[in-house]
């Protein structure tokens, strides 16, 4: 890391076709005029063509060329490093696409488990053939439609089978020598040249092979001339393609089975990304060759490491990281912690990405009693029922059945074979070993453990106690005994299959927890859509100024520099969104009574169904909501989140076979209310509950700003949400931003930017010069809560010191809806003299009284 570029400020940017490198290289003097020390880079490294985010990466060995390739990447770099600002890049070492632009996986589907490639693919072999779920129909049926036929890739020196003629899926080289050699026999005086290319290939069927001798075989395709190939054109339309089909190291296969039989692992349940086996040292050196290279290079200054939880032995695998970058480099990683679960110690790196410290942040927002009326109102209409454990734990079974099935049967052979005895003795039946792992990884209540084959910690012990716990509060007594039995297994596994049983089982919680939580259940129980974020908990939506002010005094204790986001690609909802929402929870009897003032006129717009209407009740409350967070919002914009929403939740439709009519029903409802002249009173009254929460919403977006910046930590600025961002999940937050106006804004008197906008980039241009300037926003800077009297406006306030300055910040937590008299601040802490506003005028502890327009106080003391 350059170490004249401390921590200050990440902007991240997400790259794709339509923002390349040089898009961010254009953009390096706005960064640092804004005052950010590091980009942060999405995913740059070789992806599937048109990707939009990179995290279906396909050589982590090559910079895509979609960004604009190493020399693109480079000035980028320069440009940035020339205003002083560093890269942090985001790495993948969990997952690969699995495609065919993926040269790493066609040579594994091309020569199986003795090629090359076989060891970097967590592939199980010895089930059999590598499942191909990538069918539109069955195997059988997609022959007789012709959507199956063999072609020969030329350029490459392959033969394949393609489908769709989209995808292909190369020949093993058994099968490539057969083919070679009927052609030769059509071939006349190519015929040598054909017999010895047949030779050349099956020399490398069943046997391990090396580059060298697979270039041979491939130039003898490529250097085919016209008669040749033709002659191999002609084999390839006259061979039995079902025989073919079934010689090869693959199969192809409907892709609706895949969760059955599977025999990959996967990134959590997508078949198009496949695990890497990162724990394996040349996997490894693989992997990382390039962004280590970048590092030492001083071209990137840290990494993001996505989805850590997925590999096999995280804490082994930082290690080998912080050993390969050295000390000094800043390494972050995209982790999940519950609340008041704790990162494990042994990671050499510098924290996670953040989700923890954006709930906190947004928890301080929360009313706890406005929260639990929304939840009640819908308890008491019967659209919402069980205690969140049971909900949780609900949705989860729900996936694990829906999605990782394969996971869940493999896993329950595993350990059958190792607990025979104790299952037999248990009169247990294998069914009922199924319901005991689903149960124990449904009850399961954190991302994962972290046992490895040394052994494993208290806190690993802690959370399996506590899956015990829900298994035995909700569970049938021989689902109970099952799990029982499966934890013992967990943690005293008595060979090499139960040290597998436990790394598999690891591997699958994860996902588990993130498809059944935030990508079922927070589309399900939608009280207030602000608390349901990636990270959250719908058991504790609100946070206590005191638990707050303990997490980040011990954040500035041992020097913390992990990002403090508000914001990020995964996030369900913008920050500005969450703080509007957040306003409703001040006001919770002002939702219902919404919803009951157009109920007689939006009503009509819901189709009938055969149960009932559509949207029912549950996603009408969805719809209303989300049109009061994110309003203005267009149809189309609309009908997108609605589309997730729907398909995520699982109640009435889903990814796999959507509901079309429930679905148009739904999204012509939504349309509707935003666009139909009938609907023009519901965007009145919508109109009006907006303005009833404007105020709030406006103090909370600016409030929350000013706490990421200035509490211990590394603010991390998501691209555009320098302006206020009312977005929702993926894709809308990804949506073009647009920089011309916020580096007009920046520069001068706004032209164009909404006053709000320009006020909230203002506050983040101002605050973060003070991170620049002042030592007491250093990692070494204390952190000293302030306390407060009694007030409707809840203040939360600290103090950062140094030996030199110290920076003093105080925002409002409540803002009364009906604004009265102005906000006063009455502190208990005694802040002393000689502190300035951040326009330099003087503040005197006998100035209680805020201005309405701005109730909160940023004070510097140099």
């Amino acid at each position: 890391m350059n170490r004249s570029r401390p921590l200050r400020a990440t902007y991240r940017f997400q790259f794709h076709r339509g923002f390349p490198f040089a898009a961010a290289e254009a953009l390096a003097p706005y960064l640092a005029r804004l005052g950010i020390s590091h980009a942060y880079a999405s995913p740059v490294f070789a992806a599937v063509p048109g990707s939009t985010h990179g995290y279906d990466m396909t050589d982590p060995a090559q910079i895509s060329p979609d960004l604009g390739g190493e020399a693109g990447f480079r000035r980028m770099a320069g440009a940035l490093a020339a205003e002083g600002i560093g890269l942090i890049l985001d790495i993948v070492p969990n997952h690969m696409a699995a495609s065919s632009h993926n040269p790493y996986w066609m040579e594994a589907l091309e020569f199986g488990p003795d090629g090359p490639a076989a060891r970097l693919f967590d592939i199980d072999w010895s089930a059999g053939r590598l499942l191909l779920p990538v069918l539109g129909d069955s195997l059988s049926d997609a022959l007789a439609a012709g959507h199956v036929a063999l072609a020969a890739d030329w350029t490459l020196g392959r033969l394949v089978a393609d489908t769709y003629g989209e995808k292909s899926f190369p020949l093993a080289p058994g099968t490539v020598a057969v083919l070679l050699g009927a052609a030769a026999e059509r071939a006349g005086a190519e015929a040598a040249r054909l017999e010895h290319a047949a030779r050349l290939w099956a020399g490398l069927a069943g046997v391990a092979v090396d580059a060298a001798a697979i270039a041979t075989a491939r130039s003898t395709l490529q250097d085919l001339n016209a008669t040749g190939r033709a002659a191999v054109e002609e084999a390839l339309a006259a061979a039995h393609l079902p025989a073919i089909l079934g010689d090869q190291h693959w199969r192809l296969a409907w892709w609706r089975i895949a969760s059955d039989e599977l025999n990959y692992r996967r990134f959590f349940n997508i078949n198009d990304l496949v695990g890497v086996r990162v724990e394996d040292p040349q996997v490894f050196d693989l992997v990382h060759r390039l962004p280590v290279a970048l590092v030492k290079e001083g071209v990137v200054d840290g990494l993001r490491i996505d989805h850590i939880d997925g590999l096999v032995d995280p804490a082994g695998y930082c290690r080998r990281l912080r050993a390969a970058v050295g000390a000094g480099v800043p390494l972050f990683v995209e982790k999940i912690l519950e609340h008041g679960e704790q990162l494990p110690a042994d990671w050499p790196i510098d924290g996670t990405t953040g989700y923890e410290r954006l709930n906190d942040i947004n928890g301080l927002f929360v009313d706890p009693a406005g929260y639990a009326e929304l939840d009640a109102h819908l308890r008491g209409a019967n659209l919402v029922a069980g205690s969140p454990e049971q909900r949780l734990a609900a949705a989860k079974k729900d996936v694990l059945e829906r999605s990782f099935l394969n996971e869940i049967k493999a896993l329950a052979e595993l350990a059958h074979d190792a607990l025979a005895d104790a299952v037999d003795a248990a009169d247990m039946s294998p069914a009922a070993l199924r319901r005991g792992l689903i149960a124990l990884v449904a009850h399961f209540p954190v991302y994962r453990s972290y046992a490895t084959t040394q052994g494993h910690g208290e806190a690993d012990v802690a959370v399996w106690q506590a899956a015990r716990a829900g298994i035995e509060a909700q569970e049938d007594p021989l689902t109970v005994k099952a799990a029982a039995l499966l934890l013992d297994h967990l943690a005293n596994p008595r060979d090499e299959d139960g040290h597998r049983f436990r790394t598999r089982f690891q591997q699958l919680t994860g996902p588990a927890m993130a498809k059944g939580f935030e990508d079922t259940e927070l589309y399900r129980n939608p009280a207030l859509l602000s608390v349901n974020e990636v990270g959250g908990d719908l058991r504790l939506p609100a946070r206590e100024p005191d638990v707050v002010h303990t997490l980040f005094a011990e954040r500035a204790r041992v020097g913390a520099i992990d990002l403090i986001p508000l914001a990020t690609h995964d996030t369900k909802r913008g920050p500005d969104t969450r703080a509007r929402l957040n306003a409703l929870s001040l006001a919770p009897e002002a939702f219902p009574d919404f919803l009951g003032s157009i109920d007689a006129f939006t009503r009509p717009l819901r189709r009938e169904g055969a149960g009932g209407p559509m949207p029912d009740d549950l996603d009408a409350w969805i719809v209303h909501q989300t049109l009061v967070a994110a309003w203005p919002i267009s149809a189309e914009r609309m009908e997108g989140y609605l589309t997730k929403a729907l398909r995520e939740a699982k109640r009435h439709s889903n990814w796999e076979t959507p509901d079309e009519a429930y679905e148009d029903a739904t999204l012509g409802f939504a349309r509707s209310l935003i666009e139909a002249p009938e609907a023009e009173p519901y965007r009145a009254a919508l109109a009006l509950l907006i303005a009833r929460l404007a105020e709030p919403t406006r103090i909370f977006g600016l409030a929350q700003t000013l706490l990421q910046l200035s509490l211990p930590g590394t603010p991390d600025i998501y691209q555009g949400t320098e302006f206020r961002d009312f977005s929702l999940v993926d894709p809308d937050n990804r949506r073009p931003v647009d920089f011309n106006q916020r580096l007009a804004a920046l520069q001068g008197p706004p032209d164009g930017a909404e006053p709000e906008d320009a006020a909230k980039l203002a506050i983040t241009r101002d605050v973060l010069a003070l991170r620049g300037e002042l030592a007491c926003l250093a990692p070494s800077g204390g952190y000293e809560p302030l306390a407060f009297g009694p007030s409707p406006w809840r203040w939360f306030g600290f103090v950062r010191r140094s030996a030199r300055d110290a920076l003093a910040v105080v925002v409002p937590t409540r803002v009364p809806v009906e604004v009265g008299a102005p906000p006063r601040i009455d502190l208990a802490t005694d802040l002393g003299a000689g502190w300035l506003r951040l326009d330099g005028t003087s503040w005197r502890p006998d100035e209680p009284e805020l201005d309405p327009e701005e109730p909160w106080l940023v004070l510097v003391r140099r």
